[in-house]
C-alpha cells in the first residue's frame, strides 16, 4: 500500500550531479506508477512563490470569500434539507490564461501588481513545465523537445493558470472540495498551500495524500500525455478534500496542447503501424468538447470515444466528382 513516505520527491539539483541517473529513474517510475511526483529546488525563485502565495490569499481575503460564504451557505442549507450536493465543488476559482492569448489584463479586481506578479511566474512555470517535458523525453527515448512540439499545433500551446481557495468546510461529510477526476490536457504543475493538504491520488484503489511541501512544485501526468506515451504513463484519478478547518491555496498551471494540436501515440513508442496503437489519433479541441462534459467520469470512455469517432472518420467514403 502507497504512502506519504514513499511518495517521489525530487531534488531537481541533483539531476546535474552524479546522482542524475538514480534521480531520473525516480521520475520514471513516478510517470508511470503515480502520475504524480513533487519538485524542489526547480528553479524558481523561493521569494517569487512566497509573494504569488501572498497576493493570492490577500486577493481571495479581499474579493472573493464573502461571495464565497454566500454560496456555502446556500449549499450547506439544501444539502443539510437532504438535497445532494456531491455534484458541486466547495472552491472558490478563476482562470488565468496566458497563451495563446492573455487575458491577465482583463480580469476584474485583480491590481497591478497581482498581474505583474502573475505574469513573472507563469513565465517561470512555462520553462519549468518545457524542462519537465523534456526530460520526460530523455527517459522515453524521445528526441530533446518532442513533446513540446506534439503540443505546439499552429499557434503554440495552449498555457493556463487556475487560481483555487478551499475554504473551510463545517460539513466535508456533505461535500469535496475538487470531485475525482484526470487532467486532461498535458503537463499540470501545481503550486500548493504548504500549510493545508487535500489533495490525494488514487494509486493501487487508495486515496494517497500529496503531501505539502514548503517551495514544492507538484507535476502530474495529463490525458494527452498518455496518449502520446501509447500508456507508458498514466494520467491518475486525483481529488481534493474538504476540511473544517483551514483554507487551502492552490495554484495549478496547465501546459496543455494547443487547439488544433493532433494527438497521438509517438511512432518510437507504439510502433510505426498506428492502427497497432492502444490510443486513438484525434484533433485536442475534439477531446476537450467531451471532456468539458464528462470530466468527473473514467477517462477510458472518453478514449473509446475519440476512436470510434477516428474510425468513422477514416471509414467514411470519399465523395467523387
Amino acid at each position: 500500500m502507497a504512502s506519504v513516505a514513499s511518495f517521489p520527491v525530487i531534488n531537481m539539483e541533483n539531476l546535474e550531479t552524479e546522482e542524475r541517473g538514480a534521480r531520473m529513474e525516480v521520475i520514471r517510475d513516478a510517470c508511470e506508477n503515480w502520475g504524480f511526483f513533487e519538485m524542489l529546488n526547480h528553479g524558481i525563485a523561493h521569494e517569487l512563490m512566497d509573494e504569488v502565495e501572498r497576493v493570492s490569499k490577500a486577493h481571495y481575503a479581499n474579493c472573493r470569500e464573502e461571495k464565497f460564504k454566500e454560496f456555502a451557505r446556500r449549499m450547506l442549507e439544501a444539502g443539510e434539507k437532504g438535497a445532494d450536493v456531491k455534484g458541486i465543488d466547495w472552491e472558490s476559482t478563476f482562470f488565468v490564461r496566458h497563451r495563446p492569448v492573455s487575458n491577465l489584463a482583463d480580469l476584474p479586481d485583480v491590481d497591478d501588481h497581482y498581474r505583474q506578479v502573475m505574469k513573472q511566474f507563469a513565465s517561470e512555470i512555462e520553462k519549468l513545465s518545457e524542462r519537465v517535458l523534456d526530460l520526460l523525453c530523455e527517459n522515453l527515448g524521445l528526441e530533446k523537445g518532442y513533446l513540446k512540439k506534439a503540443f505546439a499545433g499552429s499557434n503554440g500551446p495552449t498555457f493556463g493558470t487556475k487560481v483555487s481557495s478551499y475554504p473551510p468546510c463545517p460539513r466535508p461529510d456533505l461535500v469535496d472540495g475538487l470531485r475525482a477526476h484526470t487532467d486532461a490536457g498535458g503537463i499540470i504543475l501545481l503550486f500548493q498551500d504548504d500549510q493545508v493538504s487535500g489533495l490525494q491520488l488514487l494509486k493501487d484503489g487508495e486515496w494517497v495524500d500529496v503531501p505539502p511541501m514548503r517551495h514544492a512544485i507538484v507535476a502530474n501526468i495529463g490525458d494527452q500525455l498518455e496518449v502520446i506515451t501509447n500508456g507508458r504513463y498514466k494520467s491518475v484519478m486525483h481529488r481534493v478534500l474538504t476540511r473544517p478547518d483551514g483554507n487551502r491555496m492552490s495554484i495549478a498551471s496547465f501546459y496543455n496542447p494547443g487547439a488544433d494540436a493532433v494527438i497521438f501515440p509517438a511512432p518510437a513508442l507504439a510502433g510505426a503501424d498506428a492502427a497497432a496503437a492502444a490510443y486513438p489519433r484525434f484533433v485536442f479541441e475534439d477531446y476537450m468538447n467531451l471532456y468539458v462534459r464528462h470530466k468527473f467520469e473514467a477517462k477510458e470512455p472518453r478514449f473509446e470515444a475519440m476512436k470510434s469517432a477516428a474510425e468513422v472518420v477514416h471509414a467514411a467514403p470519399i465523395a467523387t466528382a
